[in-house]
């Protein structure tokens, strides 16, 4: 399997701007695919969130760097999580996109805590928490 490939969401992370921007713009379509039900979230969330894992250690190994800025897979799986509790609509589409980005850029406590985790965990865990809060805040909200 080739662990780059899916580690830099086809490239995507090797942009020289914003390649966590624009590997976020990877879970758009997985999103809203297959995000209007929780259940669905979780079925492909969990592997993907595992297959994310490998290919960042992957990448760690590879690059020797604590979060290598071409791993955009984190981005791509944190955002299909922002869809747990809230449907695709291109509303919620543009908004989880927006607010995910924010989070994660800024990783405001608790997002911030899960860095710290061993590993592969501590590069994607991350942006799974900013996924799943920015669709709670959304839900919330709206």
């Amino acid at each position: 399997m080739n662990w780059e490939l899916i580690a830099t969401g086809f490239y995507l992370g090797r942009f020289k701007y914003g390649p966590g921007t624009v590997g976020t713009l990877l879970g758009v379509p997985l999103a809203y695919l297959f995000g209007f039900k929780w259940w669905l979230v979780l079925l492909l969330g969990i592997p993907l969130y595992l297959l994310a894992v490998k290919s960042a250690e992957y990448m760690l190994e590879l690059t020797r760097e604590k979060d290598p800025e071409s791993v955009v897979i984190d981005e791509i799986v944190g955002y299909f999580f922002s869809f747990l509790w809230i449907e695709p609509t291109l509303k919620m589409i543009v908004l989880a996109f927006l607010v995910f980005r924010v989070l994660d850029i800024l990783k405001p406590f608790p997002i911030s805590l899960f860095e710290r985790l061993p590993k592969g965990h501590g590069v994607v865990a991350d942006d799974v928490i900013a996924g799943l809060l920015t669709g709670f805040i959304l839900y919330l909200i709206l």
